[in-house]
């Protein structure tokens, strides 16, 4: 076109031609016209084929899904969107846990919509590992008639189904737009708090109304995910969802801690989902009250709350000797350089187990809440003939409250006083060992087995053996005990010890309590002796011996405990 302009806007000069050349430059005038004219058409029609053709795919795809999803009995539920294979592009794979006889993998795709565009999809793949292929099958069909009622703003939303092959089946999830730890790692100072205590809430919200469907969750702290416009919370893309309602206090318990530590740690309470959604409510008030007005009531509220934040521990095991519960110090690379301080109340409580247990089962850590009984701490599992089972129990002597707010109350002035960090300061939060059992099931017959713990000896070890197991739920019952002649049987005990540290986050809470004058200083009493290295503890009513004799004895024919060399963390709430 910028041709023919061109012809027109010459000068006259230029067009005084001889008569024997107007026909040559007449027709040469015309081609350039023509030519001009088939371009400007060419590209016309290219634009309105491709406008067209997805005009048409969007046509097609709609009433391909309007006539897949809409049954022809209106009473009859919608049926689920199938989405075709070819229409998935995936990215990369995010997680893979192996079960018996199906391996279910996590990853992230684009998905071509009904539009024609694409969109970020999770992709959740159900692959059988056997011939038979019904257990896969089975999860597969339960998480789908699971997902068909989760009709809730902190759920992700099932957008369909793909079956790829007889063995691999797909439930299409879309995609929360961003890490709940990571938003949260962008906060600081009480923002941060705000907004965990604010997802926290949500959680409760969203295991309600699985629990109301007969359904529970579990992930790791990258499985929480946000919307990317509100910050809302969106769970059930990732993670693991189950009939488990009855696990779901622990699990939301778990989830606070994993959120909190950025690490997939197995930290699961005993408390009920309400008991702890009453903690995460007035824990939410609390940082809200102080954030909205610095009041010395408010700060006492504050304070009190800290230790739920008081993440980021460190955990030794196999350590020797082990420092007393209760002692405040900082490390020097492996020495532990304790304070000597004089206290006027009891520093740890007694050495008992935790009611929680946790059994290796299908690649992932399974929680057991025990009972107490005639003395004996008891755990009853489900048991198959020729199975190995693994379970992991945890005996420790916890630091008291007043310690704890002792610590942080003191830590500024502490470390001021020895000219260290306030950042290196810990505080020996809690010992105990790491008693961990293995059983072989014969081939008898058995519907449930029981463990029995036995409970510490008074000078703070475990007996040997740490415990036994047994057909019988009654301690008292020698005759159903299983020996070595019925089953292999093993055992192991590890020492553990676990500082406490003050991160940055609450550091900055405690330094704005101290500069409104608000924060609880207590009073210091140091040894006077300076080689003291320990804590003396000045009350009369002495807390029991918290030191521990460390032990590492193992009873067991070879090695069974190979798989507990993954991280565990248990959690006293």
């Amino acid at each position: 076109m910028k041709k023919v302009e061109q012809l027109g806007t010459e000068s006259s000069w230029k067009r005084t031609l001889r008569a024997s050349s107007v026909q040559e430059e007449t027709k040469e005038c015309l081609d350039r016209l023509n030519e001009a004219f088939r371009m400007y058409m060419l590209q016309f029609s290219l634009a309105a084929d491709t406008k067209l053709t997805k005009l048409v795919n969007a046509m097609q795809v709609m009433t391909l899904s309007s006539n897949s999803t809409i049954p022809v009995d209106r009473t009859e539920p919608d049926e689920i969107r199938r989405i075709p294979a070819e229409n998935i592009t995936f990215v990369d794979e995010t997680s893979c846990q192996r079960m018996r006889g199906c391996t279910i993998r996590f990853g992230n795709a684009r998905m071509i919509d009904w539009t024609g565009h694409q969109r970020a999809v999770i992709v959740k793949r159900f692959q059988a590992m056997d011939t038979c292929e019904d257990r896969a099958r089975d999860a597969f069909d339960a998480e789908i008639e699971l997902r068909r009622d989760l009709l809730h703003a902190s759920f992700a939303r099932m957008l369909g189904i793909s079956i790829a092959s007889r063995r691999t089946k797909m439930i299409v999830i879309e995609a929360g737009a961003i890490s709940a730890y990571h938003y949260l790692q962008t906060l600081s100072g009480l923002e941060h708090f705000l907004e965990h205590a604010r997802i926290m809430c949500e959680f409760v919200a969203g295991y309600r109304f699985l629990g109301e469907h007969g359904g529970s969750w579990r992930g790791g702290y990258q499985d929480v995910l946000l919307s990317a416009q509100d910050k809302r919370l969106c769970i059930g893309g990732l993670g693991r969802m189950d009939g488990r309602c009855e696990d779901s206090g622990w699990r939301v318990n778990e989830a606070f801690n994993r959120l909190r530590d950025g690490d997939d740690w197995i930290a699961g309470g005993s408390w009920s989902l309400e008991e702890n959604a009453d903690e995460f409510e007035r824990l939410r008030k609390s940082a809200t009250k102080w954030n909205e007005e610095k009041t010395a009531e408010n700060a006492r509220d504050l304070f009190d709350w800290l230790g739920w934040w008081s993440g980021s521990n460190e955990i030794e095991r196999g350590t020797e000797t082990p420092p007393t519960v209760g002692e405040i110090g900082w490390r020097d690379g492996k020495n532990w350089n304790p304070i000597p301080l004089v206290h006027h109340f009891p520093l740890a409580q007694p050495l008992q187990y935790q009611i929680n247990a946790f059994r290796w089962r299908e690649g992932d850590w399974e929680t057991i809440v025990g009972t107490q009984i005639e003395g004996f701490t008891r755990w009853s599992i489900d048991a198959s003939p020729g199975e190995e089972i693994y379970l992991g129990t945890y005996v420790r002597s916890y630091r008291t409250n007043k310690i704890f707010d002792f610590f942080y109350g003191s830590a500024l002035s502490l470390a001021k006083d020895f000219g260290v960090d306030v950042a290196s300061l810990r505080l020996v939060y809690r010992t105990g060992f790491d008693v961990y059992a293995c059983l072989t099931i014969s081939n008898e017959q058995f519907s449930a087995v029981y463990y029995f713990a036995c409970p510490p000896t008074p000078d703070g070890t475990v007996p040997d053996p740490p415990g036994f197991w047994s057909r019988c739920p009654y301690p008292l019952c020698s005759d159903c005990r299983l020996h070595a002649d019925a089953a292999q049987v093993g055992f192991e005990v590890v020492p553990v010890i676990e500082y406490q540290k003050i991160n940055d986050r609450l550091l900055s809470l405690v330094q704005d309590l101290d500069a409104h004058d608000f924060l609880p200083i207590p009073d210091i009493s140091y040894a006077s002796d300076p080689s003291f290295a320990t804590i003396s503890e000045v009350s009369d009513q002495q807390a029991p011996d918290p030191i521990i004799t460390p032990r590492g004895k193992k009873r067991h024919a070879k090695d069974l405990f190979s798989i507990f060399s993954k991280r565990r963390k248990v959690s006293n709430s």
